[in-house]
């Protein structure tokens, strides 16, 4: 008998024991058990539409247009930044009226999104070259772009009086996209903070669900006394939020929503903005990591150490290796040893959100910039800028569309290509401004970018500008060429000429091509890439 008891105890153990490793917990050693899905690896490009409410006014003002919410309920001397938050709320008064009278919940009714069509915008970035495709779920004012059932703050009870989120996913899958969601609503507690301290209509316990319940450093109150240097103090120390705190009912409202458009719409990627980065987080961040790695097994997609979904996190919101680290406007400088995301706008500047007059950028800069992070392992996520009626600008359209030509031709240089043993050559740079006060890059004919084919067997030097007659490859002026079989331009399957020369691999180019962007060169070797 004992000999049995013993046999069931050891069992039961056994399972709990092998239960318990193959299930996420919420602490940083199991979350750490991740590796990035070879799909995302694979993809290389995405593109992400910065849409909601704020898309009703677009206005940019002195910082950018997406923040309206925020700058709306600023008055003089209350932003950071030379004022930067003033010109919104000036127009603001000026074309709906006062804060007090027309509050950012009153543009909510405006943004109908009547031209809105998620084929059509599937379609769109599947034309640019994109394989994965990210919704703005839900932005810092905490309107959620889909059929929440924990808030009436949504867009099918109000403004479209659709399920933004629900249709673009199912489109996104119908088009052979994977699907992702972006979440920025972490930092909802400061984003209307003016709101709050100006006493607008933030004061309405009817609204706090979709502006927030932060604690400030004293009572509200004693904030509406504050006079001369004591107050000017007191805003200057609360114009970012160092002071004021998350609620616990703030906290609790983020892990469950956050929880919700995971469990509706199991997207396949979510990304995270910085707002969560301050200690009151960390529960509710290894909470959902843990939520969501399990669920996605769940849904077959994955197994313990491979859940086949990203998370994207900024800076150390998230231990090194438990998720996919992301960077706004920035990159590593190396090849990593695990997937990365860079976030970019199309627009040049802090400005994400549709505002009329905005230039974007040239597409040879996006598309330089993205040969830069694929050579080192990164992937790129792509912000366009639809209007707030649901279209495109004709000049981002027309932006798309000459990535993904360029894409056609060359993509075998970037889809499901790994980094070779150095990300590239660089030429001699340097930064000067264009007629619009824009820092722009300049890359040269020695600027190459290498990628390679899974197999190991072809390299890709990518030419970030025409090299002319010939191109010099200064990697491999040493490197075994014994094995290398064909040399050719993208785009063109005639062999080109090749020597080894202590210069580097010198190669005789043929005519440019009609594509007048980066220009890979695809060397085959009859065995491995040396």
């Amino acid at each position: 008998m004992n000999k049995i008891i013993y046999s069931v105890a050891v069992f039961f153990f056994l399972s709990v024991f092998c239960s318990a490793q193959n299930t996420y917990t919420p602490n940083w050693e199991s979350l750490q058990n991740y590796e990035a899905p070879e799909w995302y690896e694979d993809a290389k490009l995405g593109f992400w539409p910065i849409w909601g409410v704020y898309s009703v006014p677009a206005f940019k003002g002195d910082h950018a247009a997406e923040w309206y919410g925020r700058w709306m309920y600023c008055q003089k001397g209350q932003s950071s930044r030379n004022n930067q938050g003033l010109a919104t709320h000036l127009h603001h008064h000026e074309t709906y009226g006062p804060p007090e009278d027309f509050g950012y919940k009153d543009l909510i009714p405006l943004f109908t999104a009547k031209k809105f069509d998620a084929a059509e915008w599937i379609s769109i970035c599947k034309d640019g070259g994109a394989k994965y495709f990210t919704t703005l779920a839900v932005f810092h004012d905490a309107f959620c772009m889909w059929n929440s059932p924990s808030t009436k703050w949504n867009s099918v009870n109000m403004g479209p009086k659709r399920d933004i989120v629900g249709e673009l996913a199912t489109e996104a899958r119908k088009q052979g996209l994977k699907f992702g969601v972006s979440n920025h609503s972490a930092w909802n507690y400061c984003f209307f903070q003016w709101n709050h301290v100006n006493r607008y209509d933030a004061v309405d316990t009817a609204n706090q669900d979709l502006y927030g319940n932060p604690i400030f450093p004293r009572s509200m109150d004693t904030v509406r006394i504050f006079k001369g240097e004591e107050r000017n103090h007191f805003l200057a120390r609360t114009r970012w939020g160092t002071t004021i705190q998350p609620s616990k009912r703030d906290l609790e409202r983020w892990l469950q929503r956050t929880k919700e458009v995971t469990d509706l719409y199991q997207p396949d990627l979510h990304y995270f903005d910085w707002g969560f980065k301050t200690t009151h987080w960390e529960p509710y961040r290894l909470a959902f990591g843990a939520h969501y790695y399990n669920q996605a097994v769940k849904w077959n997609n994955g197994e313990f150490g491979k859940p086949n979904v990203v998370i994207n996190y900024k800076s150390k919101m998230y231990a090194e290796g438990s998720a996919v680290r992301d960077f706004e406007h920035g990159a590593f400088d190396h090849i990593h040893n695990m997937v990365w995301q860079t976030d970019e706008s199309i627009y040049f500047g802090h400005n994400w959100g549709y505002a009329e007059g905005i230039e974007i950028k040239p597409v040879n800069m996006v598309i330089d910039q993205f040969m830069d992070i694929i050579s080192k392992r990164g992937v790129l996520m792509l912000a366009i800028a639809p209007k707030g009626d649901g279209t495109f600008p004709e000049d981002q359209k027309q932006f798309i569309r000459e990535m993904g030509a360029w894409l056609k031709v060359c993509g075998e240089a970037v889809y499901a290509t790994r980094p070779y043993e150095v990300f590239g050559e660089l030429g001699e740079h340097w930064l000067e401004k264009d007629e619009h006060g824009h820092k722009k890059y300049e890359t040269t004919a020695e600027d190459i970018r290498f990628t390679r084919n899974k197999a190991n067997t072809i390299l890709y030097a990518t030419a970030l500008e025409w090299p002319g007659e010939t191109m010099r490859i200064k990697t491999l002026a040493t490197a075994d060429l014994s094995q290398l079989e064909k040399v050719s331009l993208m785009g063109s399957k005639k062999k080109l000429k090749w020597k080894q020369t202590p210069k580097g691999l010198e190669i005789t180019m043929p005519n440019e091509p009609d594509y007048k962007f980066a220009y890979p060169v695809k060397l085959e070797f009859k065995s491995k890439v040396p």
